[in-house]
């Protein structure tokens, strides 16, 4: 910058580049202390009752500018019917947005995301799928293994280490559930699934105050 401090244009360029630089070393950063504290046993949930739809929402909302930027056309499917669970919606947002995040950055620009969530029993299924570069055989058995990443990535800017997926179980084991990726072979894309317990519905106000009317309960 000082060889080009006369030189607005090019300050402004070098000054964006260096912006974008710094805010990748700060995620890797961020992702090396994430793992090492769940690896060390270090990260505590803070679980509450929630709403799985507002978790999606503040994913959906900290993903946007990348899926944006790529110009993808994303497609949210929620039951209309609310699904509570016992969850530490900042982590379980981290999750989903990673997962949206991994197919905004290997899916080329204007392709598709779609993110359905539907009650399975005592389960909500949440999934991810793209119109991405996909995932090869070999790579799907070791994908969420640390440091794994597809060869191929679309250039956005948004290279790491590999470790999101690494974090993204981990927290989902921490909460209950599970996640799984599915393949159709290079070139059509990935979907990636996440099971999660839904939270018993216990008795509404109207209910209690029945029961406590009729001397029951």
């Amino acid at each position: 910058m000082k060889t080009v401090r006369d030189d607005s244009a090019q300050s402004e360029k070098i000054w964006k580049l260096m912006e974008r630089q710094t805010r990748q070393l700060i995620t890797i950063v961020d992702d090396l202390l994430e793992v090492s504290r769940v690896t060390t046993g270090k990260l505590e949930l803070r679980k509450c009752r929630v709403e799985l739809a507002k978790v999606v929402e503040s994913a959906v909302e900290a993903s946007q500018p990348l899926i944006a930027q790529a110009r993808h056309e994303l497609t949210v499917d929620i039951s209309e019917e609310p699904i509570h669970l016992d969850a530490d919606p900042h982590r379980l947002a981290q999750v989903l947005s990673n997962l949206l995040n991994n197919a905004a950055k290997y899916t080329p620009d204007g392709g598709r995301i779609w993110l359905n969530a539907e009650r399975q029993g005592a389960e909500v299924v949440i999934s991810i799928k793209d119109t991405g570069v996909g995932i090869s055989a070999d790579v799907q058995e070791r994908i969420f293994d640390m440091f794994i990443q597809i060869k191929h990535p679309v250039d956005h800017g948004t290279a790491g280490l590999g470790m999101g997926l690494t974090l993204a179980k981990s927290l989902v084991q921490m909460h209950g559930g599970s996640i799984e990726v599915h393949r159709e072979g290079g070139g059509k894309g990935s979907e990636f699934r996440v099971r999660l317990p839904i939270l018993a519905e216990g008795p509404t106000e109207e209910q209690q105050q029945v029961d406590t009317d009729t001397g029951e309960g």
